[in-house]
Order: C-alpha cells, then sequence, then structure tokens
C-alpha cells in the first residue's frame, strides 16, 4: 500500500479568511490576522502571516504599521516595492474617505465634528503643517488648504496668500489647523499668541477665525472647546 499523502493544512486558508471577512468583519480578527489579510493583495501567493507578524514587531502596532513611510516599510524583511506603496496608498485612501466623510457628508457645524475631520488631515503627516478651513455661513464645510509648512509658533504665516484663498473660497468663516506629528496636541505659548494676532488680522477683513485646532500624537486640541481665548470665542 502506497504511503498515505500528508494533508497541506495551509490549503484553503486563505479562502477561509475571506469567507470569515465576509460574513463578520474584522471585529474579531486579531491585529496580525487583519495584517495578514490584507497583504494578500500585494502577495498574491505564499504565507503572509508571518510577515504579518514581523511587521507588527518592528512598528510597535497595526495601526504603526499602516501609518510608516515608504522608506521604512521596506526596510523590512520581505517587505518589497508593491506591498510598501500599497500600504502607504491604502493610508492616504483612508484620509480621502475620513476627510469627505465627516466633512462634506456630516458638515462642520459641532466640536468633534471639526476635531474629527482636523484629524484626518494629518493621517499621512511627518512634518508640521499649517492648513486653513474654509466654512460657510452655516458652518458647512467649503473646502480646505495647506498654507504652508513649519512650525505655526515660528513660522512667518504668508497672509497674503491666505487671504487670497479665502477670498476664492467665498468663505467668511475660517478654522486655522496645524500639526505636532511627533508631540502633544496641547498648543504652545507662541501657538496662541499668533492665533490672537491672526484673529485681529482677520477681523480687519470680515472674515471671522471660528477656532484653532492642533492635531498631535494624543489627540487634537480644540483653543475654542479649551477657551484658551474667552474674550474672543
Amino acid at each position: 500500500m502506497g504511503k498515505k499523502p500528508i494533508e497541506n493544512s495551509h490549503k484553503g486558508h486563505r479562502q477561509r479568511k475571506k469567507e470569515f471577512f465576509l460574513k463578520r468583519g474584522l471585529d474579531d480578527m486579531p491585529d496580525h490576522e487583519k495584517l495578514e489579510f490584507f497583504l494578500y493583495y500585494s502577495i498574491p501567493l505564499g504565507d503572509t502571516n508571518e510577515l504579518a507578524h514581523r511587521l507588527i514587531d518592528h512598528f510597535g502596532g497595526f495601526v504603526n504599521v499602516i501609518g510608516a513611510d515608504y522608506e521604512d516599510l521596506l526596510s523590512v524583511s520581505g517587505v518589497k516595492e508593491h506591498t510598501a506603496s500599497m500600504i502607504c496608498l491604502f493610508r492616504m485612501l483612508a484620509k480621502y474617505y475620513i476627510m469627505e466623510k465627516k466633512g462634506s457628508v456630516l458638515g462642520l457645524n459641532n466640536t468633534a465634528a471639526l476635531n474629527n475631520y482636523c484629524a484626518a488631515m494629518f493621517l499621512d503627516a511627518d512634518k508640521e503643517e499649517v492648513r486653513c478651513v474654509f466654512l460657510d455661513n452655516e458652518l458647512n464645510l467649503i473646502d480646505s488648504e495647506k498654507i504652508c509648512e513649519g512650525d505655526f509658533g515660528k513660522v512667518e504665516l504668508p497672509l497674503r496668500g491666505l487671504l487670497q484663498q479665502i477670498f476664492k473660497a467665498r468663505a467668511n468663516r475660517v478654522v486655522i489647523v496645524h500639526n505636532h506629528p511627533y508631540g502633544s496636541c496641547i498648543p504652545s505659548r507662541a501657538d496662541v499668541d499668533v492665533t490672537q494676532s491672526l484673529h485681529e488680522f482677520l477681523k480687519t477683513v470680515d472674515v471671522e477665525l471660528i477656532d484653532h485646532v492642533v492635531a498631535g500624537k494624543d489627540g487634537v486640541w480644540s483653543m475654542r472647546e479649551h477657551e484658551t481665548f474667552p474674550d474672543i470665542w
């Protein structure tokens, strides 16, 4: 009698994962399995479980993997250009989706919606940026644009360019947003001083500064919500 063939324990593994996802979503999957499943689409053949563990161990968590830079991803053994590109693309698409969902669909007429929208702006940011959110009279989103790069409290804001963008958007209410990509969301003294100066400047052209939101590694900080300037909000 011939030997009984050894059964391949991985046979049908990908199909079972896909069926599980379609029935139950990702909620019951541990992080390494979520990443393993995601990697199927950049690595069409082979076991992606080991690479998923390696990525999570290297970056310290699933969210950190998704937020990793392209070059940093390529430094991990087993990650090729296609996989690194797909992870970066996913992060960019997630940012676009969240901003559209939180901004265009829900509007920005409450602090929670505004904070969510502002946090989404910097999902893929690795350097400091200053952005402006343009709003109509009902606080619905018109558009948002990057104003400049650098530390808000130290950079010289291009006021003329900012006004041009405000007038182009036909907005008379705006929110200034900037990020601390590697630090706390709590604004510095310089951030506060520049905000007050900007508020006074915008008043001279009948534009209302609704809020200044700071996004950091630990969340977002609304100056209006925290009454940083109780006399102007």
